[in-house]
């Protein structure tokens, strides 16, 4: 294999908690999977290596991998920062930046063993549309800790994380709603954290081409989505692909890394999955 590499993996989170659910990890299983890379030797790129790949300006070490969350939850601070800071290890967290608040940093593992709780999925769901974000998502002082000592970074996954072609019918006022909370979230971001963001996760997934050229127009190049292919210095960067992190253990990871940083081997996998 190549000294630089051909393809990188972007795997992605969203909780990594003792309870159970939608899109979790157990911190066990979280562990074992930072704790492989640390030991099999991958790099853990940053979002601004990841797009320097992608548009063949950084050569990226052959065991290159990204590391995501979506949605920026209280328990990606409690769980995932201790563990990757002790293994030295570089992660992104997309943070819908309306869902964020003020307020002195909680707990986390490792600083006390009275930790704050962290819902379930379904949980954080209902916290959030009842008005108790600050329950079960990140504070802007949590961010900056994590950001201070280089362990995380933060982008943009919208504002709101609205999906606005349910919402609005209209093209053209969809596309001005977009507009509106795309620039509200970049904003809130560079006052927050005094840096530009050209990063942006799209909220369940969902884009077609009104959204990306809305994402564009604003200066995001690099747009991640939910759909699992290779990613090659022919890849599109407003079209990235990443896999979801199961809580199953490492030699599952492992069987994944391989595949999605071997572009042909990649490809293949992808048509024999289809074809099933």
């Amino acid at each position: 294999m190549s000294q630089h590499a051909q393809a990188v993996p972007v795997l992605m989170y969203h909780h990594v908690s003792p309870n159970p659910g939608l899109v979790t990890v157990s911190p066990g299983t979280f562990t074992d999977h930072m704790g492989y890379l640390a030991r099999a030797g991958y790099t853990t790129l940053t979002a601004d290596q990841f797009l320097g790949f992608l548009q063949g300006s950084y050569p990226a070490p052959s065991k290159s991998v990204l590391i995501t969350f979506d949605d920026g939850y209280l328990d990606n601070y409690v769980y995932a920062y201790p563990t990757l800071r002790s293994l030295g290890l570089h992660a992104v967290i997309f943070c819908v930046t309306g869902w964020l608040s003020d307020g002195r940093p909680r707990n986390h593992v490792g600083a006390s063993t009275a930790l704050p709780a962290c819902p379930n999925h379904s949980a954080c769901k209902q916290a959030i549309a009842a008005g108790r974000a600050d329950e079960v998502m990140l504070r802007w002082s949590e961010v900056q800790q994590m950001s201070d000592d280089g362990t995380i970074e933060v982008h943009s996954h919208t504002h709101t994380h609205t999906r606005w072609d349910k919402l609005i019918p209209d093209a053209e006022q969809r596309t001005k709603e977009l507009d509106q909370d795309l620039l509200h979230s970049q904003q809130t971001l560079f006052a927050r954290l005094g840096k530009q963001s050209n990063h942006l996760c799209w909220p369940q997934g969902y884009f077609d081409a009104a959204y990306q050229t809305a994402a564009t127009r604003l200066g995001f190049v690099a747009q991640y989505t939910t759909l699992q292919h290779v990613n090659t210095r022919t890849t599109a960067p407003n079209h990235i692909g990443r896999f979801v992190a199961k809580d199953l253990p490492a030699n599952w990871l492992a069987t994944r890394l391989f595949l999605y940083s071997r572009p042909i081997m990649g490809s293949l996998y992808h048509r024999l999955r289809s074809a099933l």
